[in-house]
């Protein structure tokens, strides 16, 4: 029976399902009718990017559909999925040669060229797909390394350019859209670019891409003022930035020239995930878009920016600042004080700042207390990382003040911590009744049961609590049971918990905190847990909330707190 539904609601369909990521049933709409192969299909490439085939943490449970498979059976799944991975980017780079039943490539919003490189460096990919993948249309793709590797076990295995190959890709994707849209006198797709990207092609790219609103580079060094004026020409959505790296002797100023050269006030976020060397030219060209610039997130800043901060004095509408300081050890407010009070006068213009991070700032407490006290400000979020516990009770106390507070994390150094000094910052938080989010975990290391059923009794919101501590026992699941929003609880106090203690605080969650969970990652030797035990308390959490319970013993040696990569 033909329905011959309308095709704005076969659109719409597929669009919902777009919406809900599903790709299966996408992929099942495309080949059911003719009459949804067009709109499955074109959510389907939409949305591919979303597609998770592995698990950025290496986790190789995504590779497999069942965790009863043999081990073969698991290489045979892994090598399957690989398969489709490199299927789905073969027909993209294939459309846009023309030699596809339909352009897939012109669907495509966001271009993520790391994707790429990923399965073109992965292992089953090089053993089983690598030749496959580079035949027919796709050999014009092909650049192997010019000079052969070192010697490694596993000779006669094609290296490959991979550079050079991404350069390729994104030319012949980019041309294709770019005169298909001219051809129809329609807007590329195409919104957001990522990858390792040759600066010197970008200029060309970006002229293409009229509707690009965001780019997410590997070096930003190579930014200049070329490529802004041709996105200021060419891009009239751009409104976001990110790089991983940007270094060199000239870095500082050629990424001046390029914020110089964009519309003033067009660029909303810009952030700088590692090791650079920007520095007073790069942060006075930020002022060019002080009125538009709501989200800054500068990591591992040099010493010369340090000194420098002061310079971003115009960019007051900020609503998200994240800063890293590199080395940690400039002392603004003893060696600089004029440039320290200058941070502060600008910290405290920024009356729209929500969500502030300093990390390994020799003065972050000090700016941290400035901030909290501010009355014009009201964060949700704070992050201060790496700066010492004791003696710094008024930043402490400040963090009360801040009482919209709904995310608070805290990674002091703890060598050593007196009473005054623990108590001071549980008062403090405890204030801090919105609070959803709470990890101290780096800084709690001298707390015990007292200090965690205090905290709980008082942030009755909490949807995820980390802490560390010692001596940590059944007493505080009281306390935690007054935690109903609660999503994630992560135990890495030394602690002596029964199986007892524990099964009653899983048996009496309610549906509220479905989808808990419970990690006990410091349990001591003494009170360890068969396995039989391990399973009826996992076994429960399941059935009650559709939780999870991970124990894990103390290792000889270990600290009551993970490191900066836990």
């Amino acid at each position: 029976m033909d329905l011959n539904l309308p095709a704005d609601l076969l659109l719409f369909v597929c669009e919902e399902l777009g919406r809900l990521g599903d790709f299966n049933t996408l992929f099942h709409c495309a080949l059911a009718s003719k009459h949804l192969v067009g709109p499955a299909l074109l959510w389907l490439y939409r949305i591919h990017n979303q597609f998770s085939i592995i698990s950025s943490e290496g986790n190789d449970a995504d590779w497999t559909l069942s965790q009863e498979l043999t081990y073969q059976g698991r290489l045979d799944q892994q090598n399957r999925m690989v398969s489709k991975w490199a299927l789905q980017w073969k027909s993209i780079i294939r459309s846009s040669l023309g030699t596809t039943a339909y352009p897939y490539c012109l669907y495509i919003r966001s271009l993520d060229l790391r994707n790429l490189q990923e399965l073109m460096e992965d292992p089953r990919f090089r053993e089983s797909s690598i030749y496959t993948f580079f035949t027919d249309e796709l050999a014009q793709f092909r650049r192997p390394l010019d000079t052969p590797p070192k010697r490694t076990k596993r000779r006669g295995m094609l290296q490959l350019n991979i550079p050079e190959i991404l350069n390729l890709v994104v030319e012949s994707i980019t041309s294709f859209v770019s005169s298909a849209a001219k051809r129809h006198g329609a807007a590329v797709a195409l919104e957001e670019l990522s990858g390792n990207i040759d600066s010197t092609a970008l200029s060309r790219l970006t002229s293409r891409l009229s509707r690009l609103r965001s780019m997410t580079l590997w070096d930003g060094s190579g930014l200049n003022e070329s490529i802004g004026a041709a996105i200021a020409e060419y891009c009239p959505n751009f409104d976001d930035l990110t790089f991983y790296s940007c270094v060199g002797d000239n870095s500082d100023k050629s990424l001046a020239t390029f914020f110089n050269s964009l519309r003033p006030n067009s660029i909303q976020s810009f952030t700088i995930i590692g090791f650079n060397e920007i520095g007073p030219e790069t942060l006075t060209s930020l002022n060019t878009q002080s009125k538009s610039l709501k989200t800054l997130k500068l990591s591992n800043l040099k010493n010369q920016a340090i000194k420098h901060l002061s310079l971003l004095e115009g960019c007051d509408a900020l609503e998200t600042l994240s800063l890293s300081d590199n080395d940690g050890v400039v002392d603004l407010e003893a060696t600089e004080n004029d440039i320290f009070l200058a941070v502060i006068a600008w910290l405290e213009r920024c009356d729209k700042l929500q969500n502030f991070t300093l990390t390994n700032f020799r003065n972050g407490p000090a700016i941290g207390t400035k901030i909290c006290l501010c009355d014009n400000i009201h964060l949700k979020s704070l992050e201060v990382v790496r700066y010492p516990f004791t003696n710094n009770q008024n930043f402490h106390k400040a963090i009360s003040h801040q009482t919209a507070l709904e995310s608070l994390e805290l990674r002091a150094d703890v060598v050593d911590a007196f009473a005054d000094d623990i108590s001071t910052l549980v008062t403090a938080i405890c204030k801090l009744t919105k609070l959803r989010y709470l990890d101290i975990l780096q800084t709690s290391e001298f707390f015990s049961t007292g200090e965690i059923r205090h905290l709980a009794f008082h942030l009755r919101q909490l949807e995820e609590f980390s802490f560390g501590g010692y001596g940590v026992d059944d007493k505080i699941f009281d306390s935690l049971s007054l935690l109903l929003q609660l999503r994630a609880l992560n135990v890495y106090a030394i602690s002596s918990f029964t199986f007892e203690g524990i099964l009653d605080y899983v048996s009496n969650l309610q549906q509220s905190n479905r989808g808990l969970i419970l990690s006990v990652m410091n349990q001591t030797l003494e009170h360890d847990l068969s396995q039989s035990e391990i399973k009826i308390i996992q076994d429960t959490i399941t059935q009650k909330v559709n939780g999870k319970f991970e124990f894990v013993l103390l290792r000889e040696g270990s600290s009551s707190f993970g490191s900066d990569s836990d």
